[in-house]
């Protein structure tokens, strides 16, 4: 049944996706890559997650988690890149209060996310293995950083050639043209994807989970401005707990406070002899054999 298989699937254009691979592939995980043409790319009244899906199943699975969103308001074509500064929370006093939790802010997160080339859902809330961190406003977040850049003017440009080239040096597997198809499930539980590339349809089994990205709105090449213009900035997947949604962001870290460092699954290491039987084609024609 399955052409091939990985551990981690990720789909769609946008930075999210792209650092959701870099950040799996460096945890020696099996990655693919699957991007789609610009003629694929949604329009304004395209589906949140998943748009042109029409497999009941997938279709049912990703509206639900986005059931929260509810209507949303026309958003700017531009979104900016998201730039502040981090450090790490100070260590709770015994018999401290416990800060309270906010559903409405998930739900507000998710918009940002779902509407952002940044942004990027991930099927799999547990063994992200993310750092808990602290805006300079008190905002509790959880972060992967996956490395760090020294944008010049263009913040925007910078990231995007970066995570590129991180895409290549890692020798990613990727299908281009190819979009998300629908979801395969077995009693509830994701076991794989087909997904419709120019050489027809494939079925790739899963091991662990799939990265989306939602409905895109381009990027702006501007970045909120930082203190120290041509300081060297780390590029984080920043997200909140409980939530399936993250977002690609430049952050300034104070690396007196902590460790930033963290391992992106711990709880699934590489497996001798897991490795796809494909890893060895990357640029012919951008897709495997059937298997």
């Amino acid at each position: 049944m399955w052409d091939d298989e990985f551990d981690v699937v990720c789909c769609g254009a946008g930075f999210g996706v792209l650092a959701c691979a870099v950040a799996a592939a460096d945890a020696e995980l099996d990655v693919l890559l699957a991007q789609p043409g610009v003629e694929n790319r949604p329009d304004a009244d395209a589906p949140l997650l998943g748009p042109g899906i029409e497999d009941p199943d997938t279709r049912e699975y990703l509206d639900a988690l986005s059931a929260d969103v509810g209507s949303l308001p026309p958003g700017p074509n531009d979104v900016e890149l998201t730039v502040r500064s981090v450090r790490a929370p100070a260590p709770a006093r015994p018999g401290s209060p416990i800060a309270p939790f906010y559903g409405a802010r998930l739900r507000d997160w998710a918009v940002e996310c779902l509407l952002s080339p940044y942004g990027v859902l991930y099927t799999r809330l547990t063994d992200r293995e993310t750092t808990a961190m602290q805006t300079a406003s008190g905002e509790d977040i959880e972060v992967k950083v996956i490395g760090s850049v020294t944008p010049g003017d263009g913040a925007v440009s910078a990231l995007d050639e970066w995570l590129l080239a991180q895409t290549r040096d890692r020798d990613i597997a990727t299908y281009e043209n190819s979009t998300l198809e629908r979801i395969v499930f077995e009693e509830d539980e994701i076991v794989g994807v087909v997904l419709d590339t120019p050489e027809g349809s494939r079925a790739i089994r899963i091991r662990h989970g799939i990265a989306i990205a939602g409905r895109q709105n381009s990027a702006s090449h501007g970045a909120l401005p930082v203190d120290e213009p041509g300081r060297e900035l780390q590029v984080g997947l920043v997200g909140h707990s409980a939530s399936r949604f993250a977002r690609v962001e430049l952050l300034a870290t104070d690396l007196t406070a902590g460790s930033n460092r963290s391992a992106y699954c711990s709880s699934n290491p590489a497996r001798d002899g897991g490795r796809s039987h494909v890893r060895h084609w990357r640029k012919a024609d951008r897709n495997p054999p059937l298997g």
